[in-house]
């Protein structure tokens, strides 16, 4: 089952007009207080917005599918109909284990968005002033990423590397290599 959840959790980055409702937004927030925390230092924070008015200040602080040079992000009515910003709280913790707290509660969001039959998208090109302005963001707090929620609208096709790892559209359908197990193995110690 966790399996078939990692093989189905993709970065989806457009999505049908579908409207993900804060209670289902809530119920991805409850298990995050579950998860491991360096040191137990619970360091996190997050903000959800389910609001369209909202969304739309928020995307406009976005940069999607940096291989995709030619594509500037889903176009109305593709758009997530949620998002997720994750905070780091620097007065409970300022160092670098931060990051791997933020690694695995961005996991274990996307993860539940397709439990839920959702999908989502993990964005870090933020305009981070913007975006802390917009929602109004203490001092204390720093943006480290943002999840983007909602129902998705496209196909997507895991395929073997070839010649290069950058993910490509064709024919809509967004191919993403992916490395064989023998390349990402180093060692096997028995």
């Amino acid at each position: 089952m966790l399996d078939d959840l990692i093989k189905k959790n993709r970065s989806y980055r457009r999505f049908s007009p579908v409207n993900v409702d804060c209670k289902m937004i809530n119920k991805i927030l409850e298990i995050l207080r579950f998860i491991p925390s360096a040191k137990n230092a619970q360091p996190l924070k997050y903000i959800a917005s389910c609001n369209a008015q909202k969304n739309d200040q928020i995307f406009s602080t976005l940069k999607w599918a940096g291989y995709l040079t030619d594509w500037d992000g889903p176009k109305e009515g593709e758009r997530p109909s949620a998002y997720i910003i994750i905070l780091q709280d620097k007065n409970i913790s300022n160092d670098h284990y931060v990051l791997t707290d933020a690694g695995i509660a961005l996991q274990t969001i996307l993860l539940k968005s397709v439990e839920m039959g959702l999908g989502g998208c993990t964005i870090a090109a933020i305009d981070k002033s913007k975006l802390a302005s917009i929602l109004n963001i203490g001092e204390n707090l720093e943006i480290l990423y943002v999840a983007a929620i909602g129902k998705p609208a496209e196909t997507i096709e895991i395929i073997d590397v070839k010649d290069d790892i950058k993910y490509y559209r064709k024919n809509d359908i967004h191919y993403v290599p992916k490395r064989s197990l023998s390349e990402l193995i180093y060692s096997v110690i028995e």
